[in-house]
């Protein structure tokens, strides 16, 4: 037994995440959740979820793995008991070595020590962990969160080991948990970058831009929804509450009307694809949730709707940071206590205002890029996961014509460059490290006014509904930039022109 002297303060440590047995994110939460509720165990950041072939023993299912960061103060003896009761918990039984397991977790840095500890039988912990180097399902889900880290005993950056393996079949995914409405109801998982999801809008208002009127009550909504999953769709995303520019108010109470029954209905019809609550309330969210939605889809990115929206008033603001918060963060706290999927969406307040980016030298990539990074550091902070967040660059909120040209045109290189908002660090880091790196996207271009500007006839100017054209357009240069989710309201043409953008774009002939 070789152990240091570790001080008492509090520590940072980097866990390996993995499970192939049933429901296999739900098995991971499960564990952290463990180790939060049962110990001083804090989890400080989290890593995207990534589905891996088996490596040692091949004969098993499929993984997926993920990383960690935590914070804690506990010794390595009482830390490796705590890890293994939160595996017990979950199921996990004695098995084969490397064999199929319910969750797994590994410790693999303990800052910058270095020991081993086997004092008690199957309790035993060598740090770091001895073989991180050769293992891509630990070191890519490591160099989403630590990049720069540097092995102690290696002296490598993760990104440096990473980068000397020869690529796998590893793919990065996205998971919507099962619902709540239904206790047969499984969750979905995405492969990421396989090919291009569809997400149908279903509003349920009189006064949305394109389809205001059209789905007012369960039956239509509900024809919609089973039209456009036969149709293609991936997801179906319901909203209560128009943010068009000059959209009537909306009470609480009827955004709740418009919504939550309605979930509730498609669920019971049996709807199974993923349905997403596009709203800024967090009151609604949860309506929506516990009605059956997975996913939270807000255009004001978890702080709240600001001056001007929704009766709020000036005094409703506070400042966190550099974020402006009118809901004491409630929608916060709410996305990290459901641990669904959420789409953080870029705007400025009202759709037609705040388009002036001289901060930015007019640069509308990096403006976009540097206050979602904002809003993604202060979600992440706060508990979200990493692997559950989806960015979406807000066309047509805050932004000019060009601006939307520009973030459609070069939609890819939002997440592609690996940029760094936060201060790189060779420590590991005690809050998350953010650059917009591999990030999920989604776009919404469905329709919109600038598009029919850009047709340039009266009637496209005028009416959205003649605009599916101009969307297709738009539409096919996303799937060659590569976004992840786009949302339409015409799924059936749609999904003709993403799915042939996909087979010249993405090689995907299916």
């Amino acid at each position: 037994m070789n152990i240091p002297e570790l001080p008492k303060q509090r520590r940072i440590l980097a866990l390996a995440l993995g499970s192939n047995i049933g429901d296999r994110v739900a098995n991971i939460e499960g564990a952290l959740s463990y180790l939060e509720s049962n110990s001083d165990i804090r989890i400080v950041d989290t890593s995207f979820l990534y589905e891996t072939r088996p490596m040692y023993v091949l004969d098993q299912p499929k993984f997926i793995n993920g990383a960690c960061l935590v914070s804690t103060a506990m010794d390595p003896q009482n830390l490796i008991n705590t890890i293994k009761d939160a595996e017990s918990r979950q199921g996990r039984l004695p098995g084969i070595r490397n064999g199929p397991r319910v969750v797994d977790l590994d410790v693999l840095f303990d800052d910058s020590n270095a020991y081993n500890l086997n004092s008690v039988p199957g309790r035993s912990l060598t740090v770091p962990h001895p073989k991180i180097h050769e293992r891509e399902f630990v070191l890519r889900p490591l160099a989403d969160m630590m990049p720069h880290f540097r092995h102690p005993t290696l002296k490598s950056t993760i990104a440096e080991l990473l980068s000397r393996l020869s690529e796998t079949s590893i793919q990065q995914i996205l998971n919507f948990p099962a619902h709540s409405r239904n206790s047969d109801a499984s969750n979905v998982v995405w492969t990421l970058r396989s090919q291009t999801f569809i997400m149908a809008t279903l509003n349920t208002t009189p006064d949305s831009f394109s389809d205001g009127g059209d789905n007012e009550n369960v039956q239509s909504a509900l024809q919609y929804s089973t039209d456009a999953v036969e149709a293609g769709a991936d997801i179906v995303d319901i909203g209560g509450f128009s943010t068009r520019p000059g959209s009537y108010f909306v009470s609480e109470e009827e955004e709740l009307s418009r919504t939550a029954p309605f979930i509730a209905a498609l669920r019971k019809g049996g709807l199974k694809v993923p349905i997403s609550i596009d709203t800024f309330r967090s009151s609604v969210a949860e309506k929506a949730l516990d009605a059956g939605a997975n996913c939270i889809n807000d255009v004001y990115a978890l702080t709240g709707p600001p001056e001007d929206v929704a009766g709020t008033q000036t005094t409703d603001i506070s400042m966190e940071g550099e974020v402006r918060v009118s809901d004491n963060g409630a929608m916060l706290a709410l996305a990290a206590r459901w641990k669904v999927p959420v789409i953080l969406m870029h705007s400025r307040g009202p759709a037609d205002k705040n388009k002036d980016y001289s901060k930015y030298g007019g640069n509308i990539l990096e403006a976009v890029q540097d206050e979602l990074g904002i809003r993604v550091h202060r979600a992440l902070k706060a508990g979200v996961r990493r692997w559950n967040i989806i960015l979406d660059p807000g066309i047509g909120f805050s932004k000019s014509i060009r601006d939307n040209v520009i973030l459609i045109r070069d939609h890819s290189q939002l997440t592609n460059s690996r940029t760094e908002i936060t201060k790189p660090s060779e420590c590991l880091p005690s809050s998350p490290s953010i650059s917009l790196h591999n990030f999920p996207t989604l776009v919404g271009t469905s329709r919109k006014r600038f598009l029919g500007h850009l047709a340039g006839r009266e009637e496209t100017k005028i009416s959205p509904k003649s605009r599916d054209w101009a969307t297709a357009a738009a539409v096919t240069s996303l799937v060659q930039q590569n976004a992840d989710i786009l949302r339409v309201h015409a799924v059936n043409s749609m999904r003709d022109v993403i799915r042939v953008a996909d087979g010249i774009w993405r090689e995907q002939y299916k």
